[in-house]
């Protein structure tokens, strides 16, 4: 029986792909004899640039001019329209911000900005909310497994933010958005490449009241970087910034405490060797410090207040080598140490030692295959080896089939492991778990894409089976403590395709279907939706006029492991337009949550009702 409805639902997706392909055979789109330019420069795949034609796995990117034209506040309002994408949040701007991609968790989701992991060594989460939009050039996402090349968290993906650098053009750029909810949000940018000195400066300043009481936020955020460039081939950049905020934490809607603050406080340190010595090498040298200092404030009089502090040091340097026309070698070696210091967990530390090997393949852009492998040695739970394999196959100029089969982990963190026991009485409790061990993946994907002068579309299979996999989840007395889950199935499917109608009209639609269960309690793991569906719109009826719209649609998650608590579907649709007074000056209007939708993405969190903002940005 069991057997029969595995097979049953391999059918579903069978037929779902199928269907896909009899449609876009019918419209024509096989037929056409125009292609699309597939030059464009990825890192991510890599670590150095190369053109998109040759990544094996599923990457969505998108550039600067569709961020100013997206009339998001945030880094996760750009990924949450992204395919395969969820959007978890706590609240309204201010509070945390996190995703999933694919089922995969924010921890088994590395974030780098510049090549730079930014995940903090608390919980290996990333808070899109503390990235500012305004020095972000183009955010590349690569949906699947990438631990043969990064390691630990890259599980379910990697996002690679790339941000802005002085170009021989001066500009400089202010912003100043104002709405609901007594919200601020003002940007400055600046930038300029004088010779061999090339530099860009930014600042941001968000506040809000919040959505609820004590939910005020105020932040000040300030990045710089500055390189030289030797030579056509060889650059040096350091880049640093300082991330401040101050807010309110109310905490669960059914038991809200009106006292306790937040203080966030982040630096980062980072510099970057570009170059070769030899013709059709890349060389890529980082050396980097991130530093964090959270602190908890339960009451100011008397003060009680807990505070934790962290540090990453690291190193990464790679040598990628093309031998001949058909096969191009990196090689490269990475090592990290952090240390939290908490006043309630104590003081630990552990490092990383790791060295990979990345090969590739290619015969007449026709074929691509690469072959890699990393291995990571931790100093608190032993050593793990990485490998990967995956290729792409153009069938034509316009339809590529990939496909992925590799081995990936998380390390447990400082959170997982110590977090120190916390008694809530009727409410339940959290613990860390110190017997934890890493979590183990084997991931397999394949799928097509298909580009033609008006249509893109991507369908990926996909399916990971985990292995002691890390799982905080609540038990029947609200207890939380993260688990080994002996195994689980994450499995689905995730369709991405854009159309542009006109020169003026492009629609984008995706949809990924998931599977996510403990394969020993066929429970459905939390807060993993089995249907998620994402249109966009965007319009620009004038020259001077551009519109956007984009609606979220998502199915009911559970909250607790034994499936008995669960989140409602719900719908969202967010509107925005700006207006070109001048080539310089633009005015904008936002309207977030359009029909006012009640919902929630973490249980007792509520999110924001309808909203409206609106504000100038200009550029000289």
């Amino acid at each position: 029986m069991k057997k029969g409805i595995a097979v049953l639902k391999q059918r579903r997706l069978g037929n779902l792909v199928i269907s896909v392909c009899m449609i876009l055979s019918a419209s024509g789109v096989f037929a056409s004899e125009e292609g699309v330019d597939l030059g464009n420069i990825v890192v991510t795949p890599s670590r150095i640039g190369e053109a998109y034609r040759y990544a094996t796995q599923d990457i969505n990117v998108v550039d600067e001019g569709q961020i100013a034209q997206s009339g998001a506040h945030d880094s996760t309002e750009i990924l949450g329209t992204l395919p395969s994408v969820d959007v978890l949040g706590y609240g309204g701007l201010g509070s945390t911000q996190s995703i999933q991609i694919r089922g995969a968790t924010s921890s088994q989701v590395l974030t780098l900005i510049d090549g730079r992991p930014v995940n903090s060594p608390r919980d290996a989460m990333t808070d899109f909310n503390q990235i500012p939009l305004s020095n972000i050039e183009r955010i590349e996402v690569l949906r699947g497994p990438a631990s043969s090349m990064y390691g630990s968290s890259a599980v379910g993906g990697v996002v690679n933010i790339i941000t802005k650098s002085g170009k021989e053009k001066m500009e400089t750029s202010f912003s100043n958005i104002a709405g609901s909810f007594d919200t601020r949000i003002t940007s400055f940018t600046h930038g300029y490449k004088v010779n061999n000195v090339d530099y860009f400066i930014s600042w941001d300043n968000i506040s809000s009241e919040g959505i609820r009481a004590n939910a005020d936020y105020k932040s000040n955020n300030v990045a710089t970087k500055v390189g030289y460039q030797f030579d056509p081939d060889n650059h040096i950049g350091i880049a640093s910034g300082y991330y401040n905020a101050r807010a309110g934490t109310p905490g669960l809607l059914s038991n809200e405490d009106l006292n306790d603050r937040q203080n966030t406080a982040k630096d980062y340190i980072d510099l970057t060797y570009t170059g070769k010595i030899l013709e059709d090498q890349d060389i890529l040298i980082k050396l980097f410090r991130n530093r964090d200092r959270l602190e908890f404030i339960e009451t100011q009089d008397p003060l009680d207040k807990t505070s934790h502090q962290t540090w990453v040091y690291g190193l990464d340097a790679q040598v990628s080598q093309r031998i001949s026309e058909m096969l191009r070698l990196a090689l490269g070696i990475t090592g990290q140490d952090s240390t939290i210091d908490s006043t309630s967990s104590g003081k630990h530390e552990y490092n990383l030692k790791g060295a990979y090997v990345d090969s590739e393949f290619s015969w007449e852009d026709i074929l691509v295959f690469k072959l890699g492998a990393r291995w990571d040695d931790y100093s608190n739970f032993g050593d793990r080896i990485s490998p990967s394999a995956s290729l792409a196959v153009w069938l034509s100029k316009r339809l590529k089939l990939h496909a992925l089969v590799g081995q990936s982990f998380r390390a447990p963190t400082f959170n997982d492991l110590y977090w120190p026991r916390e008694d809530g009485g009727i409410w339940g409790g959290v613990e860390g778990n110190p017997h934890l061990g890493p979590e183990k993946a084997t991931s397999f994907e394949a799928g097509f894409s298909l580009y033609y002068k008006r249509l893109t579309a991507d369908i990926t299979l996909f399916k990971t089976n985990y292995r002691d996999l890390i799982e905080w989840a609540s038990d029947a007395t609200e207890w939380w403590r993260p688990e080994n889950v002996s195994a689980a199935t994450i499995q689905g499917v995730d369709i991405n395709t854009e159309y542009r109608i006109a020169d003026p009209l492009k629609v984008n639609f995706n949809y990924t279907y998931t599977e996510s269960q403990n394969r020993h309690t066929k429970k459905w793991l939390i807060y993993r939706p089995r249907h998620l569906y994402k249109l966009g719109v965007a319009y620009a009826p004038v020259e001077k006029l551009k519109l956007g719209m984009n609606a979220i649609y998502k199915t009911k998650r559970f909250h607790d492991k034994e499936n008995t608590v669960f989140l409602k579907q719900y719908a969202v649709v967010n509107f925005d337009c700006s207006y070109a007074v001048r080539p310089s000056f633009e005015i904008v209007f936002e309207v977030k949550n359009l029909f006012d939708r009640t919902y929630q993405e973490e249980r007792d969190y509520p999110l924001p009702g309808r909203a409206f903002y609106g504000g100038i940005r200009t550029r000289f």
